[in-house]
């Protein structure tokens, strides 16, 4: 997703940072302003959410972390959680979901950019000297999608490499793109490394997923990283529920195991559409005429987010792994932001507080018993 940007705004602290002249060299844009207080980048008063967040993808800001950067993915109370450890490397995405909480958790019309890797790695070295009772998975696209600026930004090879490292221990890159070319030179590819898509339907793809590749375009993505020597990974999430889910959703299943092997894939992920009352607003001002974000949901305790019913997830996890099973009885499925009871209802298997662990079926990182 290469594109122009019409400011880049460069906090002094990180001015004279390599990569921040690289960036600024490489990264096509319109102009650069040095500003050393990135809260005055918030929202312009009575500027309405659509505005501001199309604002935001064509303005970058590189900037200073303040705080650990590495920190666990904010699981939600109730839910059974995975254990996944969250990289804060770019806050803000190119790609336009209708779903997407960062339309209204950050407050500020840019991506911004963390160029300070150093940080990251030490923290990182840190936490990997200790030990650990299930392998520690990473990844880098929680507040961002991890590769869909990464041919301007460059910053997955580094991370790839620092994980090379640390057999152990598993690195995730999550996206919605297709240009994978900035990982396609790591040489040698290593074997702890997962890139991930999240798919669905293309009728949900041309509905709620603006500015992100197409399915066919995310596949056909995936086979060159799997011939480079990647495992990958699928996120299944959101999900959404209507008419003609079942063929459509089945039809993804068809499709990825097309391109993948038995083998290939190290997990699945399944997690039904649902978000915080907050969103609501966002949703009501951006995409009051989109009819997939308008299904039956509900507040549903212990978290307050709203949901499907609980029987209606729990018929589309089942018929989800069912085909998944069909075509690849040894991969590793697991459920997002889902209790312990629909974990056991729906896929038939018993979870504690961890879900991901190598006892419960987890695949380990191939060093994790060397």
């Amino acid at each position: 997703m290469i594109r122009e940007f019409d400011t880049i705004f460069v906090h002094p602290e990180v001015a004279n940072n390599p990569r921040t002249r690289e960036l600024l060299g490489r990264v096509p844009h319109r102009r650069a302003v040095e500003i050393e207080q990135m809260e005055k980048l918030a929202r312009r008063s009575r500027e309405d959410p659509q505005s501001s967040v199309m604002r935001g993808k064509f303005n970058l800001a590189l900037a200073p972390y303040k705080g650990r950067q590495v920190e666990p993915c904010p699981a939600s109370p109730g839910m059974s959680c995975c254990c996944y450890r969250v990289i804060n490397l770019v806050a803000g995405c190119p790609i336009d979901c209708s779903y997407c909480v960062l339309q209204g958790y950050l407050n500020r019309p840019t991506i911004t950019v963390y160029p300070e890797l150093e940080k990251i790695f030490s923290e990182l070295e840190g936490e990997l000297a200790a030990e650990w009772f299930v392998p520690p998975r990473y990844g880098t696209g929680e507040l961002s999608d991890s590769l869909a600026l990464d041919n301007l930004l460059r910053f997955s090879p580094e991370l790839i490499r620092f994980f090379a490292k640390y057999p152990k221990s598993w690195f995730e890159l999550k996206t919605k793109g297709a240009q994978v070319e900035s990982i396609l030179d790591v040489d040698p590819v290593p074997p702890n490394t997962v890139v991930s898509w999240s798919v669905n339907p293309q009728k949900v793809i041309d509905s709620e997923e603006r500015f992100a590749a197409s399915l066919d375009q995310r596949l056909e993505a995936a086979g060159q990283v799997r011939d480079a020597g990647y495992k990958l990974g699928f996120h299944f999430d959101p999900i959404f529920h209507y008419d003609r889910w079942r063929r459509d959703y089945r039809e993804v299943v068809e499709k990825i195991y097309a391109v993948a092997r038995s083998g290939d894939i190290a997990w699945i992920s399944l997690g039904c559409l649902r978000y915080s009352p907050w969103m609501a607003p966002y949703y009501e001002e951006r995409f009051a005429k989109h009819p997939l974000l308008a299904g039956e949901l509900s507040l549903v305790p212990p978290d307050g987010k709203y949901r499907y019913p609980q029987p209606l997830r729990i018929e589309i996890y089942r018929a989800l792994n069912e085909w998944i099973a069909e075509r690849d009885s040894d991969v590793y499925v697991y459920l997002c932001m889902e209790s312990a009871t629909v974990f056991r209802w729906a896929l038939g298997r018993e979870v504690a507080g961890d879900c991901l662990g190598v006892e419960r079926g987890f695949p380990p990182p191939p060093g994790w018993s060397g």
